[in-house]
């Protein structure tokens, strides 16, 4: 897993697409991509007439699946990731955070071999967040690649880049003190299973010795990371 980091309009989006086949580069080429890439985008296409599964049929017609097994994968991702009120229903009349899973479901229908994921828990409640990262985790069981692009946000397990000035930096991240941000009520500081330096509304400081499984714990959960310091 290699994941990149950056702010707003810096470009990691526009790399990611670049990657995925998306995007074609204006200068240079992608040598190496697999023939199976999943992609899920920072925000899926709202407007679409189409059904969930409609939808995921086509995409499974496109990825060499047959309908039987595009079916079924579509049920079993729709239970796991609890598509509400369900595949059948279309797309334009889902609220942002389903249409959001039905963009998760797309990208794992085949497994992949490379996964890209812009920004995971952009628009997802805080259990299909930490479905997102099981399925994440089985791919890379599997043996898919995954590029992973967070927001200032919590980290998994992974190389970790920073992109400057339309560059990729390695940043470290273990032995650091995190700042984190929770992002819904009833979370606390000592579910972590790191020490606690500071907890005020809104703000928790803890010390790591590991900030990978830190940091993926906090994904799951619905932290947001405010600063990492080594």
């Amino acid at each position: 897993m290699t994941v990149i980091v950056a702010g707003n309009g810096i470009g990691k989006s526009t790399l990611l697409r670049i990657v995925a086949g998306a995007s074609v580069p204006t200068s240079g080429t992608v040598i190496g991509r697999p023939r199976t890439v999943g992609y899920v985008p920072e925000r899926a296409p709202a407007a679409i007439r189409m059904t969930a599964r409609q939808y995921l049929a086509h995409i499974g017609r496109m990825r060499g699946l047959s309908p039987g097994e595009t079916n079924a994968r579509t049920n079993e991702l729709a239970e796991r990731l609890r598509l509400v009120p369900g595949p059948d229903v279309p797309i334009a009349a889902l609220s942002k955070g389903n249409g959001q899973k039905v963009a998760v479901m797309q990208a794992f229908l085949k497994h992949p071999d490379l996964l890209v994921v812009d920004e995971p828990a952009t628009g997802l409640d805080a259990p299909a967040r930490a479905e997102l990262t099981a399925l994440m985790a089985q791919a890379e069981q599997d043996g898919a690649r995954i590029l992973l692009s967070v927001h200032e946000s919590a980290v998994p397990n992974g190389r970790m880049y920073r992109l400057r000035d339309g560059k990729l930096e390695p940043e470290a991240l273990r032995g650091m003190r995190v700042s984190l941000r929770p992002t819904r009520s009833g979370l606390r500081a000592g579910d972590l299973g790191a020490e606690v330096l500071l907890e005020e509304p809104g703000r928790v400081v803890v010390r790591t010795d590991d900030a990978d499984k830190l940091l993926l714990t906090a994904l799951a959960d619905g932290w947001s990371l405010i600063e990492a310091v080594s």
